[in-house]
């Protein structure tokens, strides 16, 4: 996907807050931080599409919520 960057440190849970200052930097101010912003702006609009009406993530979801329902509906008739 490409939406994030890496804290060095962050494997042994020692991330220094001049990490975090540097990496918050590249994001905001770089030329490389612009592109990672532009990549995440273009999945959050292609996640809005596919969760409005009769986008492809709704109906997954719908579908999945249908599976449940009856296989619940088939576990209930076999008691």
């Amino acid at each position: 996907m490409g939406v994030g960057v890496e804290m060095e440190g962050w494997l042994e849970g020692r991330v220094t807050a001049g990490e975090v200052e540097a990496k918050v930097r590249l994001v905001m101010e770089s030329e490389q931080g612009r592109k990672l912003r532009d990549r995440v702006e273009a999945h959050r609009e292609a996640t809005a599409m596919a969760w409005k009406d009769g986008g492809s993530s709704r109906a997954a979801f719908a579908q999945l919520l249908s599976d449940i329902d009856d296989a619940r509906g088939k576990q209930s008739s076999n008691l």
